[in-house]
């Protein structure tokens, strides 16, 4: 049998497979989104449950762990995030035994909420709840290892994938990015790695923030970066400081760490997702949307 490098599990025999591991009386399983994990809905009879069955390969079971005290953590200090139901043995994270090897998932409560409207009121209360977030993350003290948040690819993974002219734009980024950090003194913590609207649910009971598969240590304005780039960050930034202060090298690091994460995400529209999305995914238009970004970026910060 040939190695596979990503598999996809049948539902139907992933739901057997779950009632047999949590005693659950699971009656189906539905793939919402297969991308860098596989995210599926669980249903029994009376309630639904996600099920997050991350790649092979990626993130190992103890970071993971890291992940799910994280959010127990935030849970019994009052902020919302989804609950994780654990293994009858108490472990949040199993291992699924795929094709490629060992696949980790857990299992989570689902949240019945919506995704909010683009505005300044909801930006300010998203401020106030990442803030909330960062205090509270500042507390938790991990069982197990995570690796840190910080954004530090090598550019030569992707030399063949650029002309000459982005290949030096990008290199004199980076290397202003280092400078800059090494010049000021942006505050650390741990971070969510991907504080966007995506990752924030409305419900009755006021706003939800998930998904911490990016969290990590790292540079707390690195948090900042997507909401900086739209016409809401001052409504952003009056409620998160209401609660905790965004120092002038915070301000500063900003559009260098926004650089930083382009740079990443560029990475992964070139290189990561060919893999599991195959190469015409390279011109869906992201990369070309980086790469524009990034020159805007040279124009400014060069």
């Amino acid at each position: 049998m040939l190695p596979t490098l990503r598999s996809l599990p049948d539902p139907d025999a992933l739901t057997t497979y779950l009632r047999d591991r949590y005693g659950l009386g699971f009656t189906g399983c539905t793939l919402l989104r297969s991308l860098v994990n596989d995210v599926y809905e669980v249903t029994t009879a009376d309630a639904r449950y996600i099920l997050k069955l991350y790649r092979y390969g990626g993130r190992r079971p103890d970071e993971i762990r890291w992940e799910t005290g994280l959010s127990a953590h935030l849970i019994a200090n009052g902020l919302r995030t989804p609950a994780v139901h654990p293994l009858p043995d108490g472990d949040p994270v199993g291992l699924l035994d795929a094709p490629e090897g060992p696949r980790p998932f857990v299992l989570q409560e689902f949240v019945d909420g919506t995704k909010p409207p683009y505005e300044a009121a909801l930006y300010r209360e998203f401020g106030e709840l990442v803030a909330r977030f960062h205090e509270m993350a500042d507390s938790y003290l991990p069982e197990f290892p995570r690796g840190a948040a910080d954004l530090s690819h090598s550019l030569d993974e992707l030399v063949p994938y650029l002309a000459p002219a982005e290949e030096n734009l990008l290199r004199a980024l980076a290397d202003a990015v280092l400078n800059n950090l090494a010049q000021y003194s942006p505050g650390r913590g741990i971070c969510h790695g991907d504080v966007t609207l995506d990752n924030l649910l409305a419900t009755g009971n006021g706003l939800v923030l998930y998904d911490f598969d990016l969290a990590g240590v790292g540079y707390r304005a690195a948090d900042f970066t997507g909401v900086a780039a739209t016409p809401y960050w001052d409504s952003f930034k009056a409620g998160y400081t209401t609660l905790r202060p965004i120092t002038a090298d915070d301000e500063a690091a900003i559009p260098y760490l926004g650089v930083a994460a382009r740079i990443s995400n560029l990475r992964f529209h070139l290189i990561d997702k060919p893999l599991i999305r195959g190469t015409e995914s390279r011109t869906e238009g992201w990369a070309d949307r980086e790469l524009t970004a990034l020159k805007r970026a040279a124009g400014e910060l060069i």
